[in-house]
């Protein structure tokens, strides 16, 4: 079948159903008061390149106060991100529509957020143009714009990998059986020959590592991250000369880790970046020292600096929310250079002060803080709790309210659809305007608990009958448990989500 229109984008296999918490512009915030920019009063919102909708169609339901419009030229995308959006009733315009196509729409705004996940390493140079055009004409002065995408040298090893996978199945694949069956057929035989020990391998000591990796992950994932046509890993000197031409400049990684340089240097280079008076030089030296594969970063259109006295006035004003339930076991924080336990007298209190599962201000945490520490112990503190996801930024009171009953609708069908598959993993928060992880058997009992109230051993028959309804059954040792066994498992669950996880989600703005 002709799909002149993918632009070389694999098409054929729909993309991973994730929300990625960078999408959210409610989390921009604190970075950027970080760095003592501007933030931007978001009232018009794009995510280009879309995928599956799911954090256009989150995001839309949980900030109502916020215009979001997006595009993905998949129409299979388009048609499950509006299928999202119209079960939560939120103000979402999502379109199948090429970067061209969506840019000419005579109705288009001109927005003050635009997002592009990954999108940008993997179409062509003429694209990249072309959304370069596009933040040129309709980024407002002012706005903000996150792009992600493959950084260099971090694929240095990896981009030879991508290279043998495409040629084989370009040369060797058949195109009936699908491009994960020619994917797998590629990485065999480069298991095979590796198994030989070439000369590149011995001198690129951890590409055998590296395929190792590539051959444990998801399929879906990997026909997306290295089967398109166009795959093109960047510099970040690259990236910013093109994007110079949309008058944006560089404003902060959007990635927590990134802010806590004890997690990523050394006290010597970090000394050694700090000589260097070039910024760009500086960030292009930070990927060297990090092995940066992939960057995540905010671009502003007009960068401007705020009062020392405003900057703090705002980030006190900031609130954040425990996403997990109060004393859940947190892993260290682990950088490139070194990991982080959490723990300490700091962190005793915020998140003392966060057990209630009601929102902060970072004002009201600072107060707290042992010894009046003050805001650079707490910043330190809160950085690695983000990094964890263990906390998240939220949205004004107000606008949470408003966003409620969208909100709701769209976990509603979430719920519904995860009784029927486990593809996703999320529900929606108005608290935080963007996605909390959910388990599918936590999903299902809320979605009990809406629909029928009643108790663990209710939601438990429910989520019984769903599986029932679907002809799937509870496993134990990839066993199928019988009805009596699955249902006293299911039980258990339900009474440890009714003790941990419900008073969470209230919290959250999801009851």
């Amino acid at each position: 079948m002709n799909q002149d229109w993918s632009a070389g984008y694999v098409v054929e296999s729909g993309y991973t159903f994730g929300v990625y918490p960078e999408l959210n512009p409610v989390r921009a915030a604190l970075p950027l008061l970080l760095k003592g920019l501007r933030v931007p009063k978001i009232e018009t919102a794009c995510e280009l390149g879309f995928g599956q909708g799911c954090a256009a169609a989150v995001h839309a339901a949980t900030q109502s106060d916020i215009a979001w419009w997006g595009c993905d030229f998949a129409p299979a995308h388009a048609v499950f991100a509006r299928d999202l959006v119209t079960a939560s009733g939120a103000d979402a315009r999502l379109f199948d529509d090429s970067f061209d196509e969506f840019a000419a729409r005579p109705d288009l705004p001109d927005f003050d957020f635009v997002a592009l996940h990954g999108v940008w390493s993997w179409v062509n140079d003429a694209a990249r143009a072309r959304i370069v055009d596009f933040l040129r004409r309709k980024l407002k002065p002012g706005g903000l714009v996150y792009i992600s995408y493959n950084a260099q040298p971090g694929w240095a090893v990896a981009g030879p990998l991508r290279h043998l996978m495409k040629r084989h199945a370009e040369t060797l694949g058949a195109p009936g059986l699908g491009a994960a069956a020619n994917l797998d057929a590629a990485l065999q035989t480069m298991q095979r020959f590796f198994a030989l020990d070439p000369v590149f391998s011995r001198i690129n000591s951890n590409v055998v590592d590296r395929l190792q990796s590539i051959m444990r992950q998801d399929r879906q994932y990997l026909v997306h991250e290295y089967m398109n046509r166009d795959w093109v890993p960047m510099w970040f000197a690259e990236v910013e000369e093109r994007l110079s031409a949309a008058k944006l400049s560089f404003a902060t990684s959007a990635y927590m880790s990134d802010h806590i340089d004890a997690l990523n240097l050394s006290p010597d280079m970090m000394d050694f970046l700090s000589s260097l008076p070039d910024s760009t030089l500086r960030e292009t030296f930070r990927d060297f020292a990090v092995q940066a594969q992939f960057r995540r970063d905010y671009w502003l259109r007009g960068a401007s600096q705020v009062p020392a006295t405003d900057c703090r006035r705002a980030l006190l004003d900031q609130r954040v929310v425990l996403t997990g339930p109060p004393g859940a076991p947190l892993d260290k924080a682990r950088g490139a250079y070194a990991e982080i336990a959490l723990g300490g007298s700091d962190h005793e209190a915020v998140m003392e002060a966060l057990s209630s599962g009601q929102p902060c201000s970072l004002g009201e945490l600072e107060a707290l803080l042992p010894d009046g520490k003050g805001e650079k112990a707490l910043t330190t503190t809160l950085l690695l709790l983000l990094s964890q996801g263990a906390i998240a930024p939220t949205q004004t009171a107000a606008a949470a309210a408003r966003s409620a009953g969208t909100a709701k609708a769209l976990n509603l069908e979430l719920a519904r659809r995860a009784a029927e598959a486990k593809d996703l993993g999320f529900l929606a928060s108005p608290v935080t305007g963007g996605a909390i992880k959910a388990a599918r058997f936590d999903q299902v009992f809320w979605l009990a608990q809406q629909r029928h109230g009643g108790g663990p051993s209710d939601w438990a028959q429910f989520a019984v009958n769903s599986l029932a309804e679907q002809g799937q059954a509870l496993l134990s040792g990839g066993q199928p448990l019988s009805a009596d066994a699955a249902r006293q498992a299911l039980e258990a669950q339900a009474k440890a989500f009714a003790e941990t996880v419900l008073p969470s989600w209230t919290g959250l703005g999801m009851m």
